[in-house]
């Protein structure tokens, strides 16, 4: 007979770094804690960030959609969407996108949705370190529909939690795709006043958006802090304004700097995140104050979005004509790493890739 181990295959710990697996609504989750993050990730549902909880504050700075699709109940819906299916599963939290971007395509007979496959299905875990001053889980998911293996290493200590990961080609042939985070903050963070500080210079894109309540200008080009407002004017984007009723997104890249820091004077308290420049260039940042009064959000929401990515907002059709698609050759494997740190702010916004003795090249 098999001898099975326990179902929890984490140390019983309550104090300093620690972790869990359980049942929570419809997930399996894996929770690991810090003195000062505490995060739920569901394997459940693409190794979904549900929940990254300031211990300090004593809040989650994620934000979250209709309560039934956070809660990962079942349902049936009444037609499958052109674009794919990732919106009616879209909660919120943060999730990874791969192997497509934006828009639906077709790629070597493989039929894709808008943002991919992984974020809707189930992964695996295994815990590589279980330390009461650091924890360390590794999480991975075999695609269905593009042979591709995703593995994703969480490392959690202190206020910093890493993110190592690799994409392997399993096939025997050349694959190209696209690959980004998508990170949405919310809830009371995103308050009026909170300071998005990103290197100065950096180009910024207002892509073309299908939106009745876009904010800027579509198709126009500028350097950070200033965007085109709809109206023709040039204004300062660095700060989070009132909940006016509008969206918009502003593309930054390719970057020389891709270190974002979100902060929030009240709470004094700054959400870093860090990437790898080579493999995500771009980031996408989705700014919605109350606007989009129509499926998906209904004019009712507010969130901004960070999303590190390997190409502008484009298909991966268009990202393969131009040069910006990720390939793998058979058998192959690319690495990258991501960084996010919540801490108590202070006067330096020093580089966090630099402060973790990783610099983005």
């Amino acid at each position: 007979m098999t001898q099975l181990g326990p179902r929890d295959p984490f140390i019983r710990r309550a104090v300093g770094h620690f972790g869990r697996v359980a049942l929570w609504e419809g997930h399996e989750i894996v929770e690991m804690s810090s003195p000062h993050i505490h995060l739920k990730i569901s394997l459940s549902r693409g190794a979904e960030i549900l929940e990254m909880r300031s211990r300090r504050l004593d809040m989650d700075i994620l934000w979250h959609g209709h309560e039934d699709i956070v809660r990962h109940r079942p349902a049936t819906q009444t037609s499958a969407p052109s674009i794919g299916n990732f919106l009616d599963h879209f909660s919120g939290g943060w999730q990874e996108v791969l192997p497509t971007a934006q828009y639906p395509v077709e790629y070597k007979a493989a039929p894709i949705g808008a943002h991919g496959e992984v974020a809707m299905l189930s992964w695996n875990y295994r815990v590589i370190s279980d330390e009461s001053d650091s924890i360390s889980v590794e999480f991975f998911v075999d695609l269905r529909r593009f042979p591709l293996r995703l593995t994703r290493r969480m490392t959690l200590t202190d206020g910093v939690l890493r993110m190592d990961e690799s994409v392997e080609n399993l096939s025997a042939e050349m694959i190209e795709f696209q690959w980004g985070h998508h990170l949405v903050l919310g809830g009371p963070f995103v308050d009026p006043g909170m300071e998005m500080i990103v290197n100065t210079g950096e180009r910024i894109e207002i892509p073309s958006y299908p939106s009745p309540t876009y904010r800027y200008k579509v198709e126009t080009e500028s350097t950070w802090p200033s965007a085109y407002l709809a109206d023709g004017s040039l204004a300062d984007v660095s700060i989070v304004g009132e909940t006016d009723g509008t969206d918009g997104h502003l593309i930054l890249g390719p970057m020389s700097d891709t270190t974002v820091i979100f902060r929030n004077h009240k709470f004094e308290t700054d959400v870093k995140i860090a990437w790898d420049m080579k493999v995500f260039p771009y980031c996408w940042i989705w700014m919605v104050l109350g606007g989009i009064p129509q499926w998906p959000l209904w004019g009712r929401d507010r969130l901004v979005t960070l999303e590190p990515f390997s190409s502008p907002v484009i298909s991966l059709t268009d990202a393969i004509a131009q040069g910006s698609a990720l390939k793998l050759n058979p058998k192959e494997k690319m690495r990258t790493w991501v960084l996010c740190e919540i801490s108590a702010f202070s006067d330096s916004i020093e580089s966090i890739s630099t402060k973790n003795g990783v610099k983005s090249e």
